[in-house]
């Protein structure tokens, strides 16, 4: 079982941009296998609130909004809007919205979540005023926005400089100005004394980043104040999106039918509670508070950003619709992956600023999430989705109506093996619900190592327990990593997975 002492450690900021939303709402399924440790809003160039008094251009001069011609305008430039800095708020998401979801939709369905967590063997959820309490307000009022602390910055600060040696996964669905700020704060703290040295070191060692996928994000606050003061602080980010807004009409095609109408509303937002019920399709006739129409998808189901080159996609009403950042905390969830540089494995989660690729751990899930290049596709992408709506049915649902996931034990220890020399490799599979179990091991050839010329990628064993007989022309430190797929045969099937790495002598 997961203690809190060993569950990755996580505090989000957002900006509620209505991909948030969702990715929120999924996220409150698996709370019980992270450590949220705060959610916190922020702004962001897309939704700021104001304060009342200043103007965007007078609190940041630098900003990167497309303003409001992004709502109306035929054809948006790319380019920042040089009238923005006259807005005194832009697109301003509903205040309290996370703090109503916990204490109504997650309330209702943390009864049905606690004892479902417990028949299927894991931790217990925390409660909704445990969720309420951990929910701050950042640096919402413009974007970029540094200009002073908040209780959102200092709960990041203080959990930067605590005494807690786990990672401290920083996950940014907005601006970066919250996070920023409580940088900034760090570093007038001890930027002129003797221990500046070794606090930035203790950061390096314990932050990471995640969310930021273009070395900027959403604000220009990281390159003008926070990368000066902390140039070498970590920043990764997964080889392959998931939930983006064009997924119905994108995904793989082994899974699109996952994310095309009906599958999202027949096994995510229909008859699962009012939790997934506030969880958004396109065309779903939900309408989002202070948003234009052109950002209406609930009414309208086009997506159309009046990008240069991009023509309108209409959908079909019940679509899947957008989670932009659930990729940075699936990763985090212990579905039995183990991926980045553990152990020798290989890139699974890729650095924007550094030349290593830093480790996640056994927590490390579907880390190859969403749309791929046809010559790689996401393995674990299909298993997801499955597990969100086993997931999504625990809402509102007793344990007996439910699926609980396989739960692996005994996994052979990582070994050495010699070229040519026959391996066993296995592990012991049951499962809560006492359903019948698939075990299939393949070759992981994202995170192995292989330098011989043909390719590992068909192998395939059935069972629990097999034999994998490394390749004759295999060279010493290569390092194939062998990956165990139980699934459970249930109408909303789950699946788990463990792994062995064999280091060729």
């Amino acid at each position: 079982m997961t203690s809190s002492e060993t569950k990755p450690r996580v505090i989000v900021t957002t900006d509620l941009e209505v991909d948030d939303m969702n990715s929120l709402i999924h996220l409150a399924l698996y709370l019980n296998l992270l450590d949220v440790e705060a959610v916190v809003t922020t702004a962001s160039q897309y939704h700021f609130l104001g304060d009342g008094a200043h103007t965007l251009g007078e609190v940041t001069p630098h900003w990167r909004t497309k303003g409001m011609r992004s709502c109306t305008w035929k054809v948006v430039p790319h380019e920042p809007d040089p009238e923005a800095g006259a807005l005194t708020s832009y697109r301003p998401f509903p205040r309290t919205w996370v703090q109503d979801l916990w204490t109504h939709e997650y309330a209702a369905a943390w009864p049905y979540l606690s004892e479902n967590a417990a028949a299927a063997g894991e931790p217990p959820f925390p409660t909704p005023e445990q969720m309420l309490a951990r929910t701050y307000e950042g640096n919402i009022a413009f974007e970029g926005d540094v200009r002073a602390d908040t209780v959102g910055s200092n709960v990041i600060k203080q959990a930067i400089l605590d005494n807690d040696p786990r990672t401290l996964w920083l996950l940014s669905w907005g601006g970066m100005n919250t996070i920023v700020r409580a940088l900034m704060s760090i570093a007038e703290d001890y930027q002129a004394t003797d221990a500046w040295d070794e606090v930035r070191s203790r950061i390096y060692a314990k932050v990471r980043v995640l969310g930021v996928t273009n070395g900027i994000g959403q604000d220009n606050s990281w390159l003008d104040h926070g990368q000066p003061l902390f140039p070498d602080l970590v920043f990764l980010r997964v080889p392959f999106m998931y939930g983006g807004y064009v997924d119905a009409v994108a995904a793989q095609p082994d899974s699109i039918d996952l994310f095309r109408a009906p599958w999202p509303e027949e096994h995510l937002t229909q008859n699962n509670g009012p939790l997934m019920a506030r969880y958004m399709l396109y065309g779903d006739g939900k309408v989002y508070e202070n948003e234009p129409e052109r950002f209406q998808f609930g009414r309208h189901a086009t997506l159309d950003w009046g990008l240069d080159g991009m023509q309108p996609i209409h959908f079909t009403p019940g679509d899947f619709m957008a989670e932009g950042d659930s990729m940075t905390y699936i990763p985090l969830i212990p579905f039995g992956l183990r991926g980045a540089t553990e152990e020798g494995f290989s890139t699974v989660l890729g650095p924007l600023f550094c030349d290593s690729v830093e480790s996640m751990g056994d927590g490390m899930s579907f880390a190859d999430l969403g749309r791929a290049p046809e010559d790689n596709p996401n393995p674990y992408l299909r298993a997801y989705q499955e597990d969100f709506a086993a997931r999504a049915q625990w809402c509102a649902h007793k344990p007996a109506a439910c699926n609980h996931a396989p739960v692996i034990e005994g996994v052979t220890p990582d070994m050495a093996a010699a070229p040519g020399e026959i391996v066993e490799v296995g592990a012991w599979a049951s499962d809560p619900d006492g359903d019948v179990l698939t075990c299939r091991w393949a070759v992981d050839a994202l995170s192995s190592t292989y330098s011989g010329a043909h390719s590992l990628a068909s192998w395939r064993a059935e069972g629990a327990t097999v034999h994998f007989t490394v390749p004759a022309n295999a060279a010493p430190e290569d390092r194939i990593v062998l990956t165990l797929r139980v699934q459970d045969a249930a109408k909303r099937p789950c699946t788990r997975y463990a792994q062995v790495a064999v280091t060729v002598e």
